[in-house]
């Protein structure tokens, strides 16, 4: 038997494997296009289509794609337009998809589809070009993603698992807000600047008593930055905060490109 022969044999025997490893040979696609029968094998296949196309079956779908693609891209297999449409009727069904859509101009869910599929895009390149202006993320569905670690820096989360090594049944809270831990009527004792400062400013990492949840130890760790005019003021005002409020707040001082757990680790000991 020849190809043809070969295809529609397979075909009618609904032997999909069969028929999907004699169309892998470019080969064998080119001569059952050039076969003179080759119109029986298309009028078969519209049939076999129709007769499955509400099965499960994805070894014929395998096959029908492999055809889709002698097709539409490599351009070996010359079928008519109707049997083009009712292979991508079945593949769009079973796979939807936007090379499949755009050929079925005149059915409204692959029209519905590409218009949704449109939009998607759209929507990831307005995300994209708002996420690169704001500086984050896009998440998982598609949404800007706004969320960041709970640590401004490698030296704070350091710190913090160090105290969480040292000091494992107590609670700690890194990046906690002062008027967390502190009782706002602190302000009566500030001054107007402070006061505001107060209520914006945050501590690096405060030990709060697992038993009766109040704050016991209060750390803000330094670096280089805080040698700027600016955070120098703002340490000041911190300063105030807690000696107006009765409270120690103790600083560390990190060294550039120095590893400070066992620092970290000696220095709460001391402290706790």
């Amino acid at each position: 038997m020849n190809i043809t022969e070969n295809c529609l044999t397979y075909l009618q025997t609904k032997e999909w494997l069969k028929l999907n490893q004699l169309l892998s040979s470019e080969n064998n696609c080119k001569e059952l296009a050039t076969d003179p029968i080759f119109m029986v094998f298309e009028m078969n296949l519209i049939n076999e289509i129709k007769r499955y196309e509400n099965n499960g079956d994805e070894n014929l779908s395998t096959v029908l794609v492999r055809i889709f693609q002698l097709n539409q891209n490599l351009k070996i297999l010359k079928l008519s337009e109707n049997c083009v449409l009712e292979l991508t009727e079945y593949l769009f069904q079973k796979h939807p998809s936007e090379q499949y859509a755009k050929i079925l101009t005149t059915n409204s869910l692959a029209q519905e589809f590409l218009k949704r599929k449109d939009y998607e895009r759209t929507e990831k390149i307005e995300n994209t070009i708002l996420a690169s202006n704001l500086d984050v993320k896009i998440g998982i569905s598609g949404e800007l993603d706004f969320s960041k670690s709970i640590f401004n820096s490698p030296q704070e989360k350091e710190l913090y698992l160090a105290s969480k090594r040292i000091l494992p049944n107590e609670l700690i809270l890194p990046n906690v807000a002062l008027s967390s831990i502190i009782n706002s009527s602190v302000i009566k004792l500030l001054a107007s600047k402070t006061k505001s400062f107060f209520f914006q400013a945050t501590l690096d990492l405060c030990i709060v008593d697992s038993q009766t949840f109040r704050p016991k130890f209060f750390i803000e760790l330094d670096s280089s930055w805080h040698d700027n005019p600016k955070q120098i003021d703002n340490d000041r005002m911190k300063n105030e905060i807690f000696e107006r409020a009765g409270m120690e707040l103790h600083r560390l001082r990190k060294k550039e490109n120095r590893s400070m757990d066992e620092i970290f680790e000696m220095y709460i000991k001391k402290i706790t």
